[in-house]
């Protein structure tokens, strides 16, 4: 599975420093990572069902995480590209009726 493998990598890559004091579509970095790593946990484990809020939070968080891709330096924009990755292989699995 492709979210699997992407949360894996996600996970081994870690949070660069830079992130710190940094907000994303209304979060702390560091909170909105631990918020999608957790959605992709539950997701993972079959516990969680993406209603129409979690998928307008996750769509919402996808454009905040592209656009900051665009306007930020490595290690940032790394971080956003392989954090947007994870945010729409999770869209996708849902729209594929896996969640």
């Amino acid at each position: 599975m492709q979210l699997a493998r992407l949360w894996r990598q996600h996970l081994e890559a870690g949070c660069p420093g830079e992130l710190t004091g940094v907000e994303i579509a209304g979060t702390d970095a560091r909170e909105l990572d631990a918020e999608i790593t957790a959605c992709v946990s539950a997701m993972l484990t079959h516990t969680l069902k993406v209603d129409g809020r979690i998928a307008h939070r996750l769509s919402e968080v996808s454009a905040e995480l592209a656009q900051r891709q665009r306007s930020s330096a490595p290690p940032v924009a790394e971080y956003c590209a392989r954090l947007n990755q994870l945010v729409s292989a999770v869209l996708t699995e849902s729209k594929n009726g896996r969640s």
